[in-house]
C-alpha cells in the first residue's frame, strides 16, 4: 500500500482500510485470532515478530502489515511516523555468547522496508544486546546490553566466586543511542 498516511496513533482506524485478507468468521478458524473478546481487548494493533518477519496484526488478527529481515527479530516496535525499529540476532558471529534473546543488532526501516539507520557497533565479545528496546520521545532508542566481565573483574566487583562458573559474567547495563543522521546512531548515554 506505500507508505502510511502521517499518523500520531497507530489505534487510526485508517489502518484498517489496508488489510487485506478476507475477514474469516471466527468458529470457522483454526488458526490466528479464533475467539475474540471485545470488552477485554484494546484498541489498536499487535506488531508481531516471528523469525525474520514482522506483522503488524489488527484486532481480528488480520494483517496489516508486514517486514521481513536479514536476522532473527526478537523485538519491534513502530515510530508514530511509521518506521520500523527492529533488533536482530548476529548471534552466529558472538561466539562468546550463546543464550537465548541475544541480538547485538539495531535498525530501522521505512514502512516500505527501506533501511533509515542501523547500528551494530558493540564488540561482541564485550557487549551484546538483548531481549527488549525502547523508543524515547525525542526519537533516540534505549537497549539493554550483556556486558561480559571476566573472572578478576568479577571478583574485585564483590562476586562471590562459587557464582563465576564460566570464568566470566555477563552484567546488564542500559545504553542511549542517537540517530546521527548518516545512517547509524551514537552512544548517548
Amino acid at each position: 500500500p506505500g507508505r502510511i498516511p502521517q499518523i500520531l496513533r497507530i489505534q487510526d482506524p485508517r489502518w484498517y482500510k489496508m488489510a487485506t485478507q478476507k475477514e474469516i468468521p471466527f468458529h470457522e478458524r483454526s488458526v490466528g485470532v479464533v475467539a475474540l473478546n471485545e470488552q477485554k481487548v484494546q484498541d489498536g494493533y499487535m506488531l508481531m515478530c516471528i523469525g525474520k518477519e514482522q506483522y503488524l496484526l489488527d484486532s481480528q488478527g488480520r494483517r496489516v502489515h508486514e517486514w521481513r529481515s536479514k536476522r532473527v527479530v526478537f523485538s519491534a516496535y513502530l515510530f508514530p511516523d511509521g518506521n520500523l525499529l527492529r533488533d536482530g540476532s548476529d548471534n552466529q558471529f558472538a561466539v562468546a555468547f550463546r543464550q537465548g534473546g541475544a541480538a547485538g543488532y539495531l535498525e530501522v526501516v521505512t514502512w516500505d522496508n527501506e533501511p533509515v539507520w542501523k547500528f551494530s557497533k558493540l564488540s561482541m565479545n564485550v557487549f551484546l544486546t538483548h531481549h527488549d528496546l525502547e523508543i524515547m520521545p525525542n526519537g533516540n532508542v534505549l537497549l539493554m546490553c550483556w556486558e561480559r566481565k571476566c573472572k578478576d573483574e568479577a571478583l574485585k566487583a564483590g562476586r562471590r566466586p562459587d557464582l563465576i562458573p564460566d570464568n566470566e559474567v555477563w552484567d546488564n547495563l542500559i545504553i542511549e543511542l542517537q540517530p546521527d543522521g548518516k545512517g547509524s546512531a551514537d552512544i548517548v548515554w
